[in-house]
């Protein structure tokens, strides 16, 4: 080699050396300038504040271009450590200029908007910085683990965690000031600037863990479970979480960290927070313990190991009584095995009719259908007592008619029927943060702006995008971690109540985001455990149990797709080989990969057929009583609002039942369990108390491009009205409400993506608004519930002998007939009744017979829609049997 050619290499080198130099200078100055900054304003002059605003844009934009510049910050211990140390000195200063305090309110500032429009121009551009400075940080950890470790060394994920405290604080108060006038105009400012904040700390998160399974699980030890376990939970020896505190600085910003490492916990602790299950094999221990359990016994047991050492004490001492109970259970049965019922044999079994089945039998039902008669009835009789004032006696509930209740009162693990609103149930502020760091940040972002959140979780629980650390399988480490804590729990709940607050679609990123996470717990096993924790006290189905069975159908709808996509493939390619025939559909009973997927399955089907129907049907029952005089309307225990999440959550427990219904594998769970029964019971109930709505020129359906039409012609002549009646003076300036781009906007299309969501859900017309709180309850139609519940029986019986005498058994071929007239509430439901009635009596004799007798008697039905055959668009009797010869 030449003498020139070494010397060019030299030259590369040094060049390398020096600009890996500028880099960590250029990020150095941005630092320290702010540090010096949120010190004291006058330490430096405005003219090198502003140079420095500028600067630090330009080492964003090189971050953003360059992966040999992240790489150069990135791999510097010192610029983690000034980075920390800007935000450790930013945070109070940022919190005393927008948080007013005793001193603020000795001046005369009370409220949060007006502080913060007091500090407006130095809150702004400090927001500006800080977000910058946050970004640079968030791209330097896109490059190594060697990033991710030396920002975890100088705790900089904890001051983001502090100040995603600060900034959900403040974006989530409101505007607390005067009437609307100019002065909300920087207050909005300030909140969107805060936001914009906010969700670089979201995404700084997600870079920070991202393929890091040590940073993963320190960060859900921080979010969701206790301190002190964070020190030692599953962690190799020498990785303990190390807390580093700034130390004085000097004038150019430097410090020393100065470590401590937090308290030791007992080794019996860290055995019990690291033992973990298998997703089938939790599943199977769930219904051991009882299915039906409340969420006294299950719901709210939490791993000791994650509380609070008082909480701790109470469980152990919980724990140690349940196994002398259980030793004392087990001495006065010295009969029993291991391998006896699944269902514990006791007097409560019998008395509530609990079928007895054998543990290795997974695929019978829990509750037979006459048990699901017998809690119907006694649901009409309590919700009756409690109108007329007369309580059920104690023995009334220890009786068969009465329902099974839990410790807590709570009926097969879900809340009582009608419980008063003020009972258990505490008023939330939101900004709060009584239940976890994280939990109110769906309550101040827009579906767009939100999606680092969700990506959080689910690069944290989602098999596949995780691995084994010391041969544990952390993905599902995390996912009981998740689930275990309160803070945990109560986040998926936001999470999923986000989805309804803004009716967003499956094609939507976040649902397919949420859908994952779902599809992670219940792979682990931990659905049914995470359906009962998401229960609330005045609600048959909370909001957030409909979307868990909403994402839950689409999951089912999507294995049965790829199902059908490999019997298609298998099925091609034997085509040709007339000596071999495609292997049959996958069986689910034989199938050891998807008895989580049946007990899950089961799990739903027995909380359908102990709670949602006879609950259901006891409210329509009352609406009935009530349109027949023998209650008044203001008994009705429930809000028009209240009626409308019982009504979503019944709604998507059908669509449930009517995907799985497209297998033929679970067609015949279903069929075996004879769900046929709870939707002949919704049927009649519906028929019974429900009147028919007429149709209407309004209440036929328009298409879509008719509903677009109408939409547009409404919106013109709204404006058009709103124009005369605006006075001719320029009017005042509205604030409105927008969310930022992440991304710098120059009038591309990246702003109008996000302008199709605001920051706040959308608010209801106010004439809606009006109409809806002065809506009589007692009136809730169902609307189109009956059509479905048609659309599930019609797909059951189609083909199935079973299903045809199951029906006729509990008096199905009535309501189908029933169901045969026009209903304004149900659209097309004659149509999908007349094909359901087809099924229902081909090749079945004895179903022929019923109609053929009705027919004779010219009494198709007695008093079903007695009151209707007089509506416009109803059919006479007379005509029903015309209608069967089709």
């Amino acid at each position: 080699m030449t003498s020139a050619s070494l010397q060019a290499q030299e030259d590369i080198r040094s060049q390398d050396k020096n600009d890996r130099l500028t880099e960590e200078l250029g990020v150095e100055f941005v630092s320290s300038v702010t540090q010096s900054l949120f010190r004291s304003r006058k330490s430096l002059r405005d003219a090198t504040f502003e140079h420095c605003l500028k600067s630090g844009k330009k080492w964003l934009a090189r971050t953003l271009e360059s992966a040999a510049v992240r790489q150069a910050i990135g791999a510097s211990p010192q610029q983690w450590i000034d980075i920390n140390q800007v935000f450790y000195l930013a945070i109070p200063v940022l919190e005393a200029q927008s948080i007013p305090s005793e001193a603020n309110a000795a001046t005369g500032i009370k409220t949060s908007s007006a502080l913060m429009n007091l500090n407006y121009d130095t809150l702004i551009k400090d927001l500006e910085r800080l977000n910058d400075i946050l970004l640079i940080a968030r791209n330097c950890l896109a490059t190594t683990q060697r990033a991710q470790n030396l920002a975890g060394e100088s705790s900089l994920d904890h001051q983001v965690l502090k100040l995603i405290d600060l900034c959900v604080r403040v974006t989530a108060r409101g505007y607390d000031g005067d009437p609307p006038t100019r002065a909300e105009l920087p207050w909005h400012s300030v909140i969107n600037a805060y936001k914009k904040l906010l969700i670089t700390c979201l995404q700084f998160l997600h870079n920070f863990i991202m393929k890091n399974e040590q940073r993963k699980l320190l960060l859900w030890l921080d979010l969701f479970a206790n301190s002190k376990v964070a020190n030692e939970y599953a962690l190799p020896p020498g990785l303990r979480r190390k807390s580093i505190e700034p130390s004085p600085t000097d004038s150019l910003g430097k410090q020393t960290p100065k470590v401590h490492e937090t308290d030791r916990v007992s080794g019996q602790e860290v055995a019990q927070a690291n033992s973990i299950q298998s997703g089938e094999t939790r599943a199977k221990d769930f219904f051991k313990q009882g299915e039906l359990a409340g969420p006294s016994d299950t719901a709210t047991e939490k791993s000791p190991s994650i509380e609070s050492p008082r909480d701790s004490e109470m469980w152990q001492r919980r724990r140690e009584y349940m196994e002398q109970a259980s030793k004392d259970q087990q001495q006065q049965k010295p009969s029993a095995k291991p391998d006896g019922p699944l269902v514990a044999e006791s007097e409560q079994d019998t008395l509530y009719g609990s079928v007895k089945t054998d543990k290795g039998d997974e695929f019978t039902a829990l509750r037979t259908p006459q048990s699901a008669a017998v809690t119907l009835q006694a649901a009409k009789d309590q919700l009756m007592a409690r109108l007329a004032d007369q309580p059920l006696s104690n023995e009334d509930f220890g009786s068969p008619d009465a329902l099974p209740q839990d410790a807590d009162g709570q009926v097969n693990g879900q809340a009582p029927l009608l419980a008063e609103d003020e009972e258990d149930f505490a008023e939330h502020h939101p900004g709060d943060q009584q239940r976890g760091l994280l939990t109110d940040i769906p309550l101040v972002l827009g579906p767009h702006e939100i999606e680092a959140l969700p990506m959080i979780i689910q690069i944290g629980i989602c098999p596949g995008l995780g691995g084994l650390l010391h041969n544990r399988d952390m993905q599902a480490m995390r996912c009981n971690i998740l689930l275990a804590g309160e803070a945990g729990r109560n986040l998926l709940r936001e999470l999923l109540i986000f989805i309804a607050a803004w009716d967003l679609q499956d094609e939507e990123v976040y649902f397919r985001l949420m859908m994952q996470i779902m599809e992670a717990i219940l792979e682990n096993g931990l659905m049914p455990y995470a359906y009962q924790t998401f229960s609330e006290v005045k609600d048959i189905v909370s909001p957030a149990q409909s979307m868990v069975i909403k994402i839950l159908t689409q999951i089912f709808r999507g294995k049965q797709n790829e199902e059908a996509e490999k019997g298609h493939d298998r099925a091609k390619t034997f085509k040709n080989d007339k000596m071999r025939r495609p292997e049959d559909p996958p069986n689910p009973h034989a199938d050891a990969s998807r008895r989580v997927d049946i007990y899950i399955v089961r799990y739903i089907f027995t909380i359908f057929r102990s709670s949602i129907i006879p609950e259901t049907c006891a409210l329509i029952y009352l609406q009935g009583q009530i349109k027949a005089g023998a209650a008044l309307p203001e008994d009705f225990p429930l809000n028009l609002w209240d009626m409308e999440r019982v009504y979503e959550g019944v709604y998507q427990f059908l669509e449930f039942f009517a995907v799985l219904t497209e297998s033929e594998e679970w067609k015949g769970l279903l069929v075996n369990w004879e769900i046929t029964s709870e939707l002949i019971t919704l049927l009649r109930e519906l028929e019974d108390s429900i009147p028919k709505a007429a149709i209407t020129a309004n209440s036929i359906p328009q298409t879509v491009a008719e509903s677009r039409l109408a939409a547009l012609q409404q919106e013109a002549q709204r404006l058009t009205v709103a124009a005369k009646k605006a006075p001719p003076a320029e009017p005042a300036p509205v604030a409105v409400e927008r969310p930022f781009d992440i991304e710098p906007t120059d009038g591309s299309g990246a702003a109008a993506q996000n302008d199709a969501y605001p920051s706040l859900p959308p608010a209801a017309d106010v004439s809606e608004q009006e109409s809806i709180e002065s809506a009589d309850p007692s009136d809730f139609e169902w609307r189109n519930l009956k059509k479905l519940v048609i659309l599930v029986l019609s797909s059951l019986v189609w083909k199935s002998p079973t299903v045809q005498n199951q029906i006729r058994q509990y008096g199905g071929v009535e309501m189908v007939l029933a169901c045969c007239n026009q209903d304004a509430n149900n659209p097309y439901i004659r149509e999908h009744a007349i094909m359901c009635l087809r099924f229902l009596l081909e090749g079945c004799g004895e179903n022929k017979a019923i109609v053929e007798k009705l027919q004779e008697a010219k009494e198709p039905i007695d008093d079903f829609g007695r009151d209707n055959l007089s509506a416009p668009g109803a059919q006479r009797r007379s005509e029903r049997g015309k209608v069967v010869e089709e």
